[in-house]
């Protein structure tokens, strides 16, 4: 199954904009990839020699991941483990916060996956919140 999820949302008139895009599929246990041209967006928007590599990318990767495992640990219902592939990280350079990412992966998984994350991470005024 896939799903894209896009965060556009104000908080404490500050923007946060986020869009991940994931593909989910039955696994013998949950597993967390990311593709290799889930940056590639950048060339669409930009041209063919757009700078693809950014030094940010560790960083959005990292909070891919663990938005995407969140969800993996929290959509109520699941009766299977799932291989989850991060298709595509998008940002915009002046409006995506640290945890923007993490949480539009999160909410991406949880569509891919056709649940509800309990409890369900949220964006507050100081940062993104995961609930434990």
């Amino acid at each position: 199954m896939e799903a894209v999820f896009v965060l556009r949302q104000i908080v404490a008139g500050l923007a946060h904009i986020a869009k991940v895009a994931v593909e989910a599929e039955p696994a013998d246990q949950d597993q967390v990839v990311v593709s290799p041209h889930a940056f590639d967006w950048l060339r669409d928007l930009y041209g063919p020699h757009a700078v693809v590599n950014r030094p940010v990318n560790p960083q959005f990767i990292t909070e891919a991941t663990e938005g995407a495992r969140y969800a993996l640990a929290h959509v109520q219902g699941r009766n299977r483990a799932s291989r989850v592939t991060l298709t595509m990280i998008g940002d915009s350079p002046a409006d995506t916060c640290d945890g923007d990412v993490k949480l539009a992966a999160a909410r991406a998984v949880a569509a891919a996956l056709g649940g509800q994350m309990e409890p369900a991470p949220y964006r507050g005024a100081h940062g993104a919140v995961f609930p434990a």
